[in-house]
């Protein structure tokens, strides 16, 4: 009996061995989530647009030299701080500068060569006016030499003697107007080389060609650039552009002047008014669509370059109301080939359920298989199965 007892015993205890410890519980994974909602499109073809700068500068200096100054803003905490990326500027605002000394040596140099032409010219002149005033003398007494020798009152020594000085002074009359001449040359040559480097001393400033806004900025103060040298890029975004591709089906139909409305995710209470500019003579390679650009009033600055924007063609009033998700939120439906699916969160747990997909608006897109109100996950939800543990975070 007590043999089959300890058999017993050592049978249960040798099972209990070869169980495996349990696992401990996942811990919940963190994730965002967006609540669904409903978006009422606006009717007509939508066809989705990139905001553009209408211009583009790119600002280089013309010469070399150290950077010794940048255009100074007030920082958010009052003090005051070089210009960056996403400040404005009016135009003319000097936004940076070279070290101007080395130049100023330059500037000297030709300022003192014209100086010094100026004095010789104000020298020949002199020299001239002399001349002039011996020809003058010489001239006369070669002309009573010539009256006296004709009626044999003069010998033809003297008569020989007064024409030569006569012939003297006006040689030297010419070669003071000559010498006038080559100073004049000078003093061009030296007031170009003034102006040469007073233009390069200029140069050494970079201004702002209109109101901009800062797109990037290349340089530090002590830094040294070379001729060329790309320092800033400037954007005009008082009137930005809409760029996106149509069909020619619709390129037909648009013509610069044409008024076609827009609106963006980022400004949900807006409707804007672009004017078609350009429509391309020719289709993309690639795409198949001709590209168009409006132009579009910014005023108050709310359009940036990079937001994206849907442009409505046709059509008019407003569409049937849809269920959108953001983008973002869209996975992979690991039991549908090529199908799609989000995340939602059901208290605290992730349940996988299929959509279809339909049209997109900014960064959202409509699907149909959810309900306003659910919440689906925005971020981690490819990294999340069915039925995990979740904790939403803001």
């Amino acid at each position: 009996m007590k043999r089959t007892a300890l058999i017993l015993f050592l049978t249960f205890a040798l099972a209990a061995c070869r169980q495996e410890a349990p696992k401990p519980d996942k811990p919940p994974t963190p994730v965002h989530v967006t609540t669904v909602e409903l978006f009422t499109p606006h009717s007509g073809e939508r066809y989705s647009a990139s905001i553009l700068p209408n211009r583009t500068v790119n600002l280089a200096f013309r010469l070399g030299g150290y950077v010794a100054d940048i255009y100074r803003v007030n920082g958010a905490d009052g003090r005051q701080r070089n210009l960056e990326p996403g400040d404005t500027v009016p135009e003319g605002t000097v936004l940076a500068r070279l070290r101007e000394k080395d130049y100023d040596l330059q500037v000297n140099q030709a300022t003192g060569q014209l100086n010094e032409a100026r004095q010789g010219e104000h020298t020949a002149k002199a020299q001239l006016a002399q001349a002039e005033a011996a020809a003058a003398k010489a001239a006369a007494d070669f002309e009573r030499a010539r009256f006296l020798f004709e009626r044999k009152s003069l010998t033809k020594t003297d008569y020989d003697g007064a024409k030569a000085q006569f012939d003297a002074t006006r040689a030297q009359v010419e070669a003071a107007r000559s010498q006038i001449a080559g100073v004049g040359a000078r003093i061009n040559t030296a007031e170009a080389a003034v102006a040469t480097a007073s233009l390069a001393k200029s140069d050494t400033a970079i201004q702002a060609p209109f109101a901009a806004s800062i797109l990037q900025r290349n340089v530090d103060i002590g830094s040294m650039v070379g001729p060329g040298t790309p320092a800033f890029v400037l954007a005009d975004t008082a009137m930005v552009k809409a760029s996106f591709g149509v069909p020619d089906r619709l390129a037909v139909s648009l013509r610069p002047g044409v008024s076609v409305p827009l609106f963006l995710e980022a400004l949900p209470d807006r409707t804007f008014k672009g004017v078609v500019q350009v429509v391309a003579a020719a289709a993309d390679a690639n795409t198949r669509l001709f590209q168009v650009e409006m132009a579009i009033a910014n005023a108050g600055g709310q359009l940036r370059p990079g937001m994206i924007a849907t442009v409505t063609i046709g059509g008019s009033g407003e569409a049937k109301a849809v269920t959108v998700v953001p983008l973002k939120a869209i996975v992979r439906d690991p039991e549908s080939s090529g199908g799609f699916a989000v995340m939602v969160v059901e208290g605290k747990q992730a349940r996988r359920r299929a959509v279809k997909l339909g049209d997109t608006y900014g960064e959202n897109i409509a699907v149909t298989g959810v309900n306003q109100g659910d919440r689906v996950i925005s971020t981690g939800g490819t990294l999340i199965t069915e039925g995990d543990t979740v904790e939403v975070i803001p």
